[in-house]
C-alpha cells in the first residue's frame, strides 16, 4: 500500500504546481499499488477545491485515481499522540506516518522533513528526485 501525503495529492491535480510531473511520473511507476490517505489527509487536500467550489470534483477524481480513505478511530488517539510526541512531526504528517505505520505502508511524499523522520522511525519512504 501507498500511503499518499496531502502534497502529492494537491501536486497531482494543480498542473502549475512544481511538483505536478513527479506526482504524475511517481504514481504512474505505482500504479499496480492500492493508494490511501488518512481522512485528515484527504481534508488537507480538499481544502483548495472547497474554496473554489470544486470540491465535489476533487473528490471524484479522488474516486477515480482508486485512493481509499482511512477514517481515524477513537482506538488512534492515543497511539497518534504517541507516534506525534516521538517523530516530533506536526500532526498532519504524524498522521501520515501512523497510517504508514498501522497498515504497512509506505509513504509517498514530497516533504523531506516527513520523508526523514519516517525513515528515522523505521518506515517505508519511496524515494523520489526532485527536478530542481
Amino acid at each position: 500500500m501507498i500511503v499518499l501525503d496531502a502534497n502529492v495529492l494537491i501536486a497531482l491535480f494543480d498542473p502549475n504546481d512544481e511538483y505536478h510531473q513527479a506526482a504524475e511520473a511517481m504514481l504512474v511507476s505505482y500504479v499496480d499499488q492500492p493508494l490511501a490517505v488518512s481522512v485528515l489527509t484527504a481534508a488537507e487536500f480538499l481544502v483548495h477545491p472547497t474554496a473554489h467550489g470544486v470540491e465535489p470534483v476533487a473528490s471524484q477524481r479522488l474516486g477515480d485515481l482508486g485512493v481509499t480513505i482511512q477514517p481515524l478511530r477513537p482506538s488512534d488517539a492515543a497511539p497518534l499522540a504517541a507516534m506525534r510526541v516521538r517523530s516530533g512531526l506536526k500532526m498532519p504528517d504524524a498522521v501520515v506516518a501512523y497510517l504508514a505505520q498501522t497498515t504497512g505502508g509506505s509513504i509517498l511524499t514530497f516533504d523531506q522533513g516527513l520523508a526523514r523522520q519516517a525513515r528515522r522511525l523505521g518506515l517505508a519512504v519511496i524515494d523520489w528526485t526532485p527536478s530542481t
